[in-house]
């Protein structure tokens, strides 16, 4: 049997990220268990880009940047001095919906600042965002999420921790000694564990949760995340006492190209970055039907998991979103569209109706109707753009309830010794999503972890953890 002072289950971010910090706050043996192969390291953080967090001033913003761009922090921001602590929790509760918990979200947002530059501290850096939408972050992760994950294992690996791959983890004891006792796949197992902490993500690749959880539509959906998030972990924890928290009824959608496959995988962020369909604010989003069911009016990345939601719920599962000319011609669509295959380009709404099955009556009343209402008018220049997209999902909102400090809870108090971070972490969403705050509480969270989880494990040793400040 392998016996470890902490044991994190997952190597997405989140789990990289406790790694790291159980490491600098004194713990010696750090094994990090992860269900994929190491070709497909990597996760669902692996194939994203954005992290939301709060600052002041262009030289924050240019401290973050690689060096190519430092001096362009003024041009990037665009005439925007700040995101404040104010701003952001106003975004992710008014997407987010009421049955959140607002504490544990107010906490994560006072340490975003403080987690993005302990992150650039050990080599993270970020560059200007490709073909920014209106409300975008103005930065994302140079390299992409694939590029966060290798700085991630580089650092892991360089301050001495072990990841051990094709080792899912099946279930978890608590035994008589106050450890854990892991079970699983693959030669590692049993494990015991002074400190565990959670970070396998939710239950979305589960075909069966998701039709318990979710509901029977759910069933067929495609991924746009790994196949390798089944939910095991989530589930022994709740068997072990630990309370739920979050819209286990919801989940993290997005649109996305009908030739969305059945899942993603590690290394295909560029395909899943093309996929990616958040452009409709400046069109018309409308089902098989002819009707438009969806209000484009907004930041597309406050409400495009929304949209997601919804092309679920319509006739098909599809949805179709419509630009005209004034739109294409600016340049103003990401090159995904323009190179979608499944998308036509027609002279009018009838003609384009017809190629796409749509009830041509009803959306050719509805566009004229939504035209009169409208200044400028929003389709009304000849040829239009139809891009048909579906709905992809990347994880699932229901998970453990945990403190600030990244405790999971049982009966309303903290486990001792046990840990969650990522979207494990429930009570973070109930509706909607803000773009970008995902990676951001997974790092936030998992930070706290591993700097809980090494104190509790050298304490049970007798031993001393490394004092790590985080102002929360």
């Amino acid at each position: 049997m392998t016996e470890r002072q902490v044991v994190i289950v997952g190597a997405g971010n989140a789990g990289l990220c406790a790694g790291i910090a159980a490491l600098q706050a004194g713990a010696t043996s750090v094994t990090v268990l992860e269900a994929a192969p190491k070709e497909l390291r990597g996760g669902n953080s692996s194939l994203t880009r954005t992290m939301r967090f709060s600052w002041q001033g262009r030289s924050f913003i240019s401290g973050l940047l690689r060096e190519a761009d430092k001096d362009r922090a003024e041009e990037i921001l665009a005439g925007r001095s700040e995101y404040t602590d104010e701003q952001y929790l106003g975004d992710w509760l008014r997407v987010s919906g009421s049955q959140v918990d607002v504490a544990l979200i107010e906490s994560i947002i006072r340490r975003s600042t403080e987690t993005i530059t302990w992150m650039r501290d050990f080599g993270q850096r970020w560059a200007p965002r490709p073909t920014p939408l209106p409300g975008d972050v103005p930065i994302v992760l140079d390299g992409g999420g694939q590029s966060l994950q290798d700085r991630n294992f580089a650092q892991f690996d360089q301050l001495g921790g072990t990841v051990l791959y094709d080792s899912a983890v099946t279930g978890f004891e608590k035994t008589d000694g106050d450890r854990y006792l892991l079970h699983g796949s693959g030669p590692a197992f049993p494990i015991l564990a002074d400190a565990l902490i959670l970070a396998s993500a939710g239950f979305e690749a589960n075909t069966r949760l998701r039709e318990l959880h979710l509901g029977e539509d759910w069933r067929d959906v495609k991924l746009r995340g790994v196949p390798f998030n089944e939910g095991a972990p989530l589930a022994a924890a709740v068997e072990l006492g630990a309370d739920t928290a979050g819209n286990w009824e919801k989940c993290h959608t997005t649109p996305q190209g009908v030739k969305l496959p059945d899942y993603m995988l590690p290394g295909q962020m560029h395909k899943s970055h093309g996929l990616a369909r958040y452009a409709f604010p400046l069109g018309v989003v409308v089902n098989r039907e002819g009707h438009r069911f969806f209000d484009e009016s907004g930041y597309s990345n406050l409400t495009y998991v929304t949209l997601g939601q919804k092309i679920q719920e319509q006739p098909g599962k599809i949805a179709f979103q419509i630009f005209d000319d004034q739109v294409v011609a600016a340049g103003a669509l990401p090159d995904g569209y323009l190179g979608d295959p499944a998308a036509v380009s027609v002279s009018s709404i009838e003609e384009g109706a017809r190629r796409l099955g749509i009830d041509a009556a009803t959306l050719t009343a509805e566009i004229r109707r939504l035209n009169s209402d409208r200044t400028p008018k929003r389709l009304d220049t000849p040829p239009f753009l139809f891009v048909p997209v579906v709905c992809g999902l990347t994880f699932t909102y229901g998970g453990l309830s945990v403190t600030a400090d990244a405790e999971v809870r049982g009966g309303g108090e903290p486990i001792s010794g046990l840990y969650a971070a990522g979207v494990i972490a429930g009570g973070l969403y109930d509706q909607g999503y803000p773009g970008g705050t995902g990676l951001m509480a997974g790092a936030v969270l998992g930070r706290a972890a591993g700097t809980s989880a090494a104190g509790h494990a050298l304490r049970s040793r007798g031993g001393k953890a490394h004092a790590v400040t985080v102002a929360d």
